[in-house]
C-alpha cells in the first residue's frame, strides 16, 4: 500500500501558487500543486497561523491526497455518489450552511468541496464495511487469540532517558548507581524536551509481549527487571537510552462484553485498509 512520493514531497514543500506543477498522477487524474497550497492555507487560518507550512506537512496532505482521490474513484466507479445517503447527506449539509450563512463565506466554495471529497470517501468507506461487517463471531475469534496472546504476561510501565552519546549514557547510569532518583537525572540529562519536563514518565502501560516484537532492544533491558529497577544503557540509531521500570504487573485482559466494541470497530477498520490497499496495488501513480 505504500507509495514513495519522495519526488513529489519535495516539489510540493516549495510550490507557490503562482503557478501549479503536477506533483502526482493517480489514475491519470492529475493532483496539482496548487490543491496543496489551498489546504496548506486552509489548515493554517482554521489553526489561526498555529500550524506553520512546512514540509511535513505537505508531504502528509499530498499522501492524503492520493489516498482520497483513490477511494473517491472507486466510489464513482460503483456510482455511491448516486446513492440516497450521500445524497441526502449533501442536501442537509447545503441547506444547513445557508441557515447559518457560511454560503456567504469568502472561502467557501473551496471549503464545501473538500467536504463533499470528504463524504464521498466516508460513503465508500461505509460501502465496503456494509458489504461484509465485522460479526459477534468474528469479534468473539479475534478476543479469544488476543486473551490467549498475553495469558500469564506481564505489561511494564516505563521511564525514559535519552541521550546522544555513550559518554552520557555512562555518565546517567553511574548516577543512578549512586541513588539519585531516576526523574531528577532525567530532568538534568535527557535530550528529550518531554522528559525534562515530566521526568523520563511515560504514562502508558506496554506489554512486554509487545515490546518483544516491536523494541526487541527496550525488551532486552527492562524484561528481566524488577519494579524499581534500571536498565543498562542501551543504543539505536546513534541515540543512548536508559529505562527504569516505574511499575510491573501482569496483563489484564479485560472480559468480552466490555472489549466487543471496540474489537468490532478495529476489525472493521481493518476491512477499509484492506480495500484501499488493494485500490493501491492496481492504481496506476505516476509522479
Amino acid at each position: 500500500m505504500k507509495t514513495t512520493l519522495t519526488a513529489a514531497i519535495l516539489m510540493a514543500a516549495f510550490a507557490t501558487s503562482a503557478y501549479a506543477q503536477t506533483l502526482v498522477t493517480v489514475n491519470g487524474e492529475k493532483i496539482d500543486s496548487s490543491a496543496i497550497d489551498a489546504q496548506v492555507q486552509l489548515i493554517a487560518q482554521q489553526s489561526q497561523g498555529q500550524v506553520q507550512d512546512n514540509q511535513q506537512l505537505r508531504a502528509g496532505l499530498l499522501n492524503r491526497m492520493v489516498t482520497q482521490t483513490l477511494v473517491n474513484q472507486e466510489a464513482k466507479n460503483l456510482k455511491l455518489e448516486q446513492s440516497a445517503a450521500y445524497k441526502d447527506a449533501l442536501d442537509k449539509s447545503k441547506e444547513a450552511a445557508k441557515k447559518q450563512g457560511a454560503d456567504k463565506q469568502v472561502n467557501f466554495k473551496q471549503q464545501f468541496a473538500a467536504y463533499e471529497r470528504d463524504l464521498l470517501s466516508d460513503t465508500y468507506m461505509y460501502h465496503v464495511v456494509n458489504q461484509n461487517p465485522a460479526n459477534d463471531a468474528d469479534a468473539q475469534k479475534f478476543y479469544d487469540e488476543y486473551k490467549a496472546r498475553y495469558k500469564g504476561t506481564d505489561e511494564v510501565k516505563l521511564s525514559e532517558i535519552f541521550v546522544s552519546t555513550e559518554a552520557d549514557a555512562k555518565a546517567v547510569v553511574a548516577d543512578l548507581k549512586k541513588g539519585q532518583k531516576f526523574a531528577a537525572v532525567a530532568k538534568a540529562k535527557s535530550i528529550d524536551a518531554a522528559a525534562k519536563q515530566t521526568g523520563g514518565v511515560n504514562p502508558r502501560y506496554m506489554p512486554l509481549k509487545d515490546l518483544q516484537e516491536s523494541a526487541p532492544l527496550v525488551y532486552g533491558a527492562v524484561s528481566k527487571l524488577k519494579k524499581g529497577q534500571s536498565s543498562q544503557a542501551v543504543s539505536a540509531q546513534n541515540i543512548w537510552a536508559v529505562f527504569n521500570v516505574d511499575d510491573k504487573r501482569a496483563v489484564d485482559v479485560p472480559e468480552f462484553a466490555k472489549m466487543k466494541p471496540a474489537i468490532l470497530n478495529q476489525l472493521n477498520n481493518e476491512r477499509i485498509n484492506n480495500a484501499i490497499g488493494q485500490l493501491y496495488q492496481k492504481a496506476d501513480i505516476k509522479q
